[in-house]
């Protein structure tokens, strides 16, 4: 007579059950191994997403590390590390931030090109009066706003290099008068790059504007000018927008072909 709710028997308890278990498991035949089961799969699938985790978060942690140091306040420790720190943040992450300042700009800055050239079918030298380039730069690539020219961010970055070297220049005067002419024969040579693509840009700029003269230099004076705020553009008269100087370069020679 069959019962319901009755707990089933234990196999120890029930030696003909035990029997017919031990008989179905020799059918089955030998069972696979734990240690190559889905908890073994399990191991390795967690071992390399390690590995992809920490490969993937790698370049974060040695990018956060080149951050810290290279806006840490100046010491010998950043001084011994400092090179390799600027190779990995200075081509990549490197901006001019004050194009992103909160408030509009205060000054404009000018660049004025004086070219030295020969006269044709003589060896006379003439000079130009100085012309004002930068503006008319910036306002390039209105020209083609699909695809507006770079140029500007060449001036853009030779106002910047000319101001540090004003400044640098300035605090050489509060050095003792022995050691200013070692301290700016360094700085010089610091800005040796700087000078040279200023060079070649001003070679450029000045075989398009005289196209076929024989130049013979060029030279650069950077200057700034104070924009009048839209307060005061209408008031009569008119305030006046003086400009003055920061940085002024010796004659350099023209260099050909820069130009093409």
């Amino acid at each position: 007579m069959r019962v319901f709710g009755r707990v089933p028997a234990d196999a120890a308890d029930d030696p003909a059950r035990a029997d017919a278990d031990a008989g179905a498991d020799a059918a089955d035949g030998p069972r696979a191994d734990v240690g190559n089961g889905p908890r073994a799969h399990a191991h390795a699938v967690t071992a390399r997403l390690r590995i992809c985790t920490f490969l993937a978060l790698l370049p974060v942690a040695l990018y956060t590390a080149a951050c810290l140091v290279y806006n840490a306040p100046d010491s010998p420790a950043k001084s011994r590390i400092q090179g390799a720190v600027a190779h990995v943040m200075q081509p990549y992450f490197w901006q001019d931030w004050q194009l992103f300042g909160p408030t509009p700009g205060s000054n404009d800055d000018l660049i004025y090109l004086t070219v030295r050239m020969r006269t044709a079918g003589s060896d006379q030298v003439v000079q130009t009066s100085p012309v004002e380039i930068e503006q008319a730069i910036d306002r390039a690539p209105r020209a083609f706003p699909l695809n507006p020219t770079k140029l500007p961010g060449i001036p853009l970055a030779f106002d910047a290099a000319a101001n540090r070297y004003a400044r640098m220049v300035t605090d050489f005067k509060k050095l003792p008068a022995a050691q200013r002419k070692a301290a700016q024969a360094d700085l010089d040579k610091q800005y040796v790059p700087e000078f040279q693509e200023i060079q070649r840009f001003l070679s450029a700029r000045a075989a398009t504007m005289y196209p076929g003269a024989d130049i013979v230099s060029v030279k650069a004076a950077f200057k700034t000018r104070p924009i009048i705020p839209f307060s005061k553009r209408y008031v009569i008269p008119k305030p006046e927008e003086k400009s003055k100087g920061i940085l002024e370069t010796s004659w350099m020679d023209y260099v050909p072909g820069v130009a093409r």
